[in-house]
C-alpha cells in the first residue's frame, strides 16, 4: 500500500507531505484547490512523461516521493534488490528546470520501465484512463473467474490440461527428433549409397591395382602386336607389299638372267611367311579378351581412394562405416512407435478435457449472465440509468485449439475468450468497456465490478478520481456504501466532491489553497472530527448551523459504515 507521498515544487504545490491510513483515504478541497495535482504526482511516480512545465514557477528541481510498504511474497521483489526483511519501498522522480529527469529505487537510479513495472503491481487509477487492467481484455477471463463459482471446473481443467500438455510437449520433442532423424536418415542414406557403389571387400584396392597393371601390359602388348600387323600387311606400302613388289622384279630379271630365278624364289618364301606370320599376329589381337574396361577400373580405384581420404579410413575402416550405417538406418524406425505412444495418451487425455472444457465453458456462460444482471443493477443503483453491463463469452476453435496448444494458457483460460462490454446511456449501442467516453462512469464500473472481485487483490492500492462525476447527493450514500465494502480488501484513495463519500472515510485529507508573501501555495492536511465537520459542512453549503448538524449527521453515519463495514 501507499504509506506516503511528498510533493515538492509540483506546479502550484511547494512542499507537501501526505501520510495514508489502510482503508479508505478520501481527498477534498475547493475547486482549482490542486487536488489533481496529486493524481499528477501518482502519475509521475509511475514512470509517466514529464517536463520543465511542471515545475513551481522559479523552482530548480520538482521532487516526488513515494513510500510503498510491500508484502514478503511481492513478486517483484527481486527487480528491486529488497532483502527479504525489507518491507518498504521508496520510489524518488526528479524534474530539474533543464527538462532532465531522473527516477531513484530505493537510493538507487533506475528507469522509466521499472518504476512504471514496480507500480503497476502496487496501485491502479481509475477515472484518468491511465493503466487500468480493467480496460484490457486480456484480463477479463481472469476477472470473470475470480468471480465465478465454479472453481472445481477451472481446478479440473488445469489438472487435465497439464497432463496435456506433458504429453503434447513430449510428441513435439519426438516430432522435432523425427524430423532431425530424417535429416540425418537422408544423410546417412546418401552415405551407405556412395559406400556401396564402391562395391567395397576386404583387400579390393590392391585386386583393382592388380587388374589395371595386367589391363596396362595388355594393352602395351595390344599396341605392338597392331602395329607390326599394320606395317607388316595392312599400310600401304607394307613389307608384304614392298617385298612382293620386289619379288615380282625379281622374277622379271629371272626371265632374263637365270641366276635372279633363286633370288625371286627365296623372297616368295620370306613373303608366304611373313603373311604366316601376319595371319597369326591377327588370329593372337582377335582371340585376346581384356579383364575389364581399364576406364572403368581406374575410376573405380579413384573413386575408392577419394572416398578414403573424405573419410579418412583405409578400405577395412570404409567396410566398417557401411556396416555401422546400416545398423544406424535400422534403428532409426525404431522411434516411430514412441510417436504412436504419445498420441495415444493425448487422445485418452482429449476424450476427459474436451467435456471439461465445454462445462467449464457453460458455467463460465452462465455465471456471466448473472455477473451482467448483477452490475447492470447496481450501476443504475450508482446513477447510471438505463445502463446495461454484458459479457461476451466465445469459444475458440477446437482444430485451432489442438494445433496451436503451446500458444494457449489452458491452467485458466480454457478454450475461452472474454470480453466485457457496455451500454451507458438508453438508445445508444453496445461497445467494449474501453470504449467508454466517462470516466466517472468508467470509476462506478470499476467500483462495482471490484467490489465483486474481491479475491483479485494482486494491486493492493486503488486511486479513484472522478467516481462520483456528475451525481448529486441523492446517490452519494450508494457510493460511500461501495467504497467502504471495497476499502475492506483494498487500501483506497478517492478524491470526491460528495461529503457522504467523504464521511465514510478513515481518514480524510484536506487540500487547500492560499497566498503567501504574493505565490498562490497548495498544502495537504489530515484533518480531525471537528476539522472535518467544518469540511463537510462547507461542502454541503447553506445555512451554517443546519450545514454543521448535516455534517455531524454524515460522520456519525460513516463511522456506523466504517463498523459494519469492517
Amino acid at each position: 500500500m501507499l504509506q506516503e507521498l511528498r510533493i515538492r515544487d509540483l506546479a502550484v504545490v511547494e512542499d507537501v507531505t501526505i501520510t495514508f491510513s489502510d482503508g479508505l483515504n478520501v481527498m477534498t478541497g475547493a475547486t482549482g484547490a490542486g487536488k489533481s495535482i496529486i493524481l499528477t504526482a501518482v502519475d509521475l511516480l509511475s514512470g509517466s512523461r514529464g517536463n520543465r512545465a511542471l515545475l513551481r514557477k522559479g523552482a530548480e528541481t520538482l521532487v516526488v516521493e513515494g513510500l510503498f510498504s510491500v508484502l514478503p511474497g511481492w513478486s517483484l521483489r527481486g527487480e528491486t534488490g529488497m532483502s527479504e526483511d525489507e518491507a518498504t519501498l521508496s520510489i524518488r522522480r526528479e524534474i530539474s528546470n533543464s527538462g532532465k529527469s531522473r527516477i531513484w529505487i530505493n537510493g538507487r537510479t533506475a528507469t522509466n520501465n521499472l518504476a512504471r513495472l514496480l507500480t503497476s503491481s502496487l496501485l491502479e487509477l481509475h477515472g484518468q484512463r491511465r493503466r487500468q487492467e480493467l480496460l484490457n481484455p486480456s484480463n477479463h477471463l481472469r476477472y470473470l473467474d475470480l468471480a465465478g463459482d465454479y472453481y472445481d471446473l477451472i481446478e479440473n481443467v488445469e489438472l487435465l490440461s497439464i497432463k496435456f500438455r506433458k504429453s503434447w510437449l513430449r510428441l513435439r520433442e519426438l516430432n522435432e527428433e523425427a524430423v532431425k532423424n530424417r535429416e540425418q536418415e537422408d544423410y546417412f542414406r546418401f552415405q551407405l549409397t556412395e559406400l556401396k557403389a564402391l562395391q567395397l571387400e576386404e583387400g579390393i584396392d590392391q585386386k583393382l591395382e592388380s587388374r589395371i597393371k595386367k589391363i596396362e601390359n595388355i594393352q602395351r602388348f595390344n599396341t605392338s602386336l597392331e602395329k607390326s600387323i599394320q606395317s607388316l600387311a595392312e599400310e600401304d606400302g607394307s613389307v608384304i607389299d614392298r617385298l612382293f613388289s620386289v619379288e615380282k622384279e625379281m622374277d622379271y630379271l629371272g626371265r632374263l638372267d637365270p641366276g635372279f630365278q633363286e633370288i625371286s624364289s627365296k623372297l616368295a618364301d620370306i613373303r608366304i611367311s611373313l603373311q604366316e606370320i601376319s595371319r597369326d599376329l591377327e588370329k593372337e589381337s582377335a582371340d585376346e579378351e581384356l579383364p575389364g574396361d581399364p576406364h572403368e577400373l581406374q575410376q573405380h580405384l579413384a573413386s575408392i581412394q577419394r572416398v578414403e581420404r573424405k573419410y579418412g579410413l583405409d578400405n577395412n575402416g570404409l567396410i566398417q562405416k557401411r556396416d555401422e550405417l546400416e545398423r544406424i538406418l535400422a534403428s532409426l524406425k525404431e522411434g516411430s512407435s514412441d510417436t504412436l505412444s504419445v498420441r495415444g495418451e493425448l487422445d485418452e487425455i482429449k476424450v476427459l478435457l474436451i467435456p471439461a472444457l465445454e462445462a467449464l465453458s457453460r458455467s463460465r456462460k452462465e455465471f456471466a449472465s448473472k455477473l451482467d444482471d448483477t452490475v447492470s443493477a447496481e450501476l443504475n443503483e450508482l446513477g447510471m440509468e438505463g445502463a446495461v453491463f454484458r459479457t461476451r463469452v466465445d469459444r475458440r476453435e477446437i482444430k485451432a485449439f489442438l494445433n496451436d496448444f503451446d500458444e494457449l494458457d489452458l491452467s485458466t483460460g480454457g478454450w475461452d475468450d472474454v470480453e466485457f462490454i457496455i451500454r451507458t446511456n438508453v438508445g445508444e449501442d453496445i461497445h467494449p468497456l474501453a470504449d467508454v467516453a466517462s470516466g466517472g462512469e468508467l470509476s462506478r464500473v470499476t467500483l462495482v465490478l471490484k467490489n465483486l472481485l474481491v479475491r483479485e487483490k494482486s494491486i493492493p492500492t486503488l486511486v479513484f478520481d472522478e467516481v462520483d462525476s456528475g451525481l448529486g447527493a441523492d446517490l452519494g450514500k450508494v457510493i460511500a456504501e461501495k467504497m467502504k465494502e471495497l476499502s475492506t480488501n483494498f487500501q483506497i484513495i478517492c478524491i470526491t466532491h460528495l461529503p457522504q463519500v467523504a464521511a465514510a472515510g478513515e481518514q480524510h485529507v484536506l487540500i487547500s489553497k492560499e497566498v503567501r508573501n504574493g505565490r498562490t501555495s497548495s498544502s495537504a492536511r489530515v484533518l480531525s472530527r471537528n476539522e472535518r465537520k467544518i469540511e463537510l459542512s462547507r461542502m454541503l453549503g447553506g445555512s451554517a448551523g443546519l450545514s454543521e448538524k448535516l455534517a455531524s449527521e454524515l460522520l456519525n453515519y460513516g463511522k456506523s459504515a466504517r463498523s459494519s463495514a469492517g
